[in-house]
C-alpha cells in the first residue's frame, strides 16, 4: 500500500448572527456551519475523512497543527 501525506488546510471564521464556519480550498466540498467551536472541532475530521473517501482515499489524521494568522497595524499615540 502506498501511503502518502495530505496537508488540508481548514479555514474557520465567525459568521456574522452566531456561529462558526469552516471551509477549505485544498479539500472539495468541505464547507461547514455550526453553533460553536466545540462542535465544529468534533464534526471535522469525521467530515475530512468522509471526503476523502469519496474522493477514493482511506485516511486517518495524523497530526493537528493549529495556525494563526494575525493582521496588525501601529498604534498611533
Amino acid at each position: 500500500m502506498n501511503h502518502q501525506l495530505r496537508i488540508v488546510t481548514i479555514r474557520i471564521a465567525n459568521v456574522e448572527g452566531g456561529g462558526v464556519r469552516a471551509w477549505s480550498d485544498d479539500l472539495a466540498g468541505l464547507s461547514l456551519t455550526y453553533p460553536n467551536h466545540d462542535v465544529l472541532f468534533a464534526e471535522l475530521p469525521r467530515t475530512i475523512a468522509t471526503l476523502l473517501e469519496q474522493q477514493g482515499f482511506h485516511s486517518k489524521i495524523v497530526r493537528e497543527i493549529h495556525q494563526f494568522v494575525v493582521e496588525v497595524s501601529t498604534i498611533q499615540g
